[in-house]
């Protein structure tokens, strides 16, 4: 035996739930779960033997909706996150310090952007961008990774000018004069995004697997053990690849392909123009992700009045027939589809195209995502779960707007709910949890505290309590419902024989403390494979 864990309080996430003292591992995998005594039968001379005094230890934690390949960039990116900073000043002086120490034409990024949470309740625009990096062109990324801000440098670059007209799915804002005035929404920050990753690529070269490597590592000291990317254009592919070739991917990670934009149709990617992303047992692929509505101006939403009435508002991507034929086709090929909805209008659409799509394949099993599922229904509820669908949430997004998320539901009216997991649970549906990092709250355990607690960061009451879970629950959506909608619950996501031993190791019992002390119980270590590559 390779590995003997002991006096530990194990929550093996399997289907009984089951709880014991102990686990070993061998050649990667968990070989056995029991007491302490029946394990420790198994020590022999060579075997390692951990002692855990009463911690707590699970399954890794999945998270399967989150921007790797965005948040892997932010050590060599300027931190621009409101807060700390508070005003457009505090920002453009950061940029100002960065630019500097920076060759002239170099490219130079920011991130963590929130234009709603400044003093002067506004985006930077791209002439204060200028008088910071005169020389360099400049990205700044929304937090919502839904726009991004450009100087006059990076929009020459990527070719926007005051004749550039809007592109599909986004926006390009203008001064008074017509002239763009830095802010990209959505598809038309396509340009400017792929014209800085490609410029980082070419900076770094095969260095770029060091900073992939360093993000692992930060994944796992929040306990993560594999990840999704959201989203993966062609260059966040080859970031990757390139990372896998030097052997510098320890988790496991699950690329969501997209388009050559952001927020492009995944044409290619349905119609089987590209590769499905499997490369190697770390870099897996197998998915196709689309957006069915933006955040910028508005989701899209059904707002129900008295009498009957419905109402349309914000934005969506695609009309029916579109999105039925990217998914269909994509299904037909047997990927995996996800597709981003926050509004309770595109929750509408994507089911739509969902049971389109299975009536000219069906099967058994589809695992259709709908990510975020932030606003909707309990019909919509219903037929998701009839539909095969998995709800892949961010509960951190509570944490972070829970009230806004409630306001959103009562202006809609009817029976739009606000993150409504309890309401999945009671109707059968799937339902796993997520970061959507950077957009959210990275730790898993802050996420759980949320959905447990419904508490939101500002304090207060509870929001919208009657849709609260208990820790076992909110656990099981960060494992074993995670690994299901990553389509990998027969390897990961419970500790039980045979499945590999991506573990953590926790201060405390999340289900036996105080559910106001979640968030802050402490990641100890984390194993993948029976190896510990995190120690606190």
């Amino acid at each position: 035996m390779d590995l003997v864990i002991m006096g530990g309080n194990v929550l093996t996430m399997d289907p009984q739930n089951s709880r014991a003292e102990a686990v070993a591992v061998e050649e990667g995998k968990v070989t056995a779960v029991g007491s302490n005594a029946e394990l420790s039968k198994l020590v022999g001379e060579t075997t390692e033997v951990v002692h855990l005094a009463g911690r707590t230890i699970l399954p890794g934690f999945i998270d399967p909706h989150n921007h790797f390949s965005i948040n892997t960039l932010e050590p060599v990116s300027v931190d621009c996150s409101v807060p700390p900073h508070a005003t457009i000043n505090s920002i453009a002086d950061t940029i100002a310090d960065a630019a500097r120490d920076l060759p002239p034409g170099r490219w130079l990024r920011g991130w963590g952007f929130r234009t709603e949470r400044l003093k002067e309740n506004r985006a930077i625009t791209r002439w204060e961008l200028d008088e910071a990096a005169p020389d360099n062109p400049v990205c700044i990324m929304d937090g919502s990774v839904h726009a991004c801000y450009a100087n006059s440098a990076a929009l020459s670059l990527a070719g926007i000018d005051r004749n550039t007209p809007d592109p599909p799915h986004g926006l390009i804002l203008r001064a008074d004069n017509g002239e763009p005035n830095g802010t990209l929404w959505e598809g038309a920050m396509d340009p400017v995004y792929n014209l800085s990753l490609r410029a980082h690529l070419e900076y770094y070269g095969e260095d770029v697997a060091d900073l992939v490597y360093h993000n692992c590592m930060r994944h796992l000291a929040y306990g993560i053990t594999s990840v999704g990317d959201a989203l993966v254009v062609p260059d966040a592919a080859e970031l990757y690849r390139i990372s896998d070739s030097r052997k510098m991917i320890p988790i496991t990670l699950h690329q969501m392909l997209g388009a050559e934009g952001f927020f492009a149709p995944p044409q290619r990617v349905s119609r089987g123009e590209v590769g499905d992303g499997n490369v190697s047992d770390r870099l897996r692929g197998g998915t196709m992700k689309l957006f069915m509505d933006p955040v910028f101006p508005s989701s899209a939403y059904t707002r129900h009045h008295a009498g009957g009435d419905e109402e349309e508002v914000g934005e969506i991507y695609y009309t029916q027939e579109v999105a039925n034929s990217l998914v269909s086709q994509a299904h037909q090929r047997g990927l995996q589809v996800a597709i981003h909805c926050l509004g309770n209008r595109a929750v509408d659409r994507a089911l739509n195209a969902f049971e389109y799509a299975l009536k000219a394949r069906p099967v058994e099993e589809p695992r259709f995502r709908i990510e975020h599922f932030t606003i909707t229904t309990l019909s919509q509820i219903q037929r998701a779960r009839s539909l095969g669908v998995v709800a892949v949430v961010q509960p951190g997004f509570h944490f972070t707007r829970g009230q806004r998320y409630r306001d959103r539901a009562v202006d809609m009216a009817g029976d739009v709910r606000a993150i409504p997991l309890r309401s999945m649970l009671a109707e059968g549906l799937v339902v796993s949890a997520s970061s959507d990092y950077p957009c959210g709250p990275l730790p898993p355990l802050t996420g759980l505290y949320a959905m447990v607690t419904r508490r939101t960061q500002q304090g207060g009451e509870p929001v919208t309590p009657e849709e609260a879970v208990d820790p076992l629950e909110g656990l099981q959506m960060y494992t074993t419902g995670a690994a299901y909608a990553m389509g990998r619950e027969k390897e990961v996501g419970s500790l039980e024989r045979g499945k590999r031993a991506d573990m953590v190791v926790l201060s405390h019992d999340p289900t036996a403390v105080d559910p106001d002390f979640i968030r802050d119980i402490a990641v100890e270590q984390t194993y993948i494979e029976g190896r510990l590559l995190y120690r606190r």
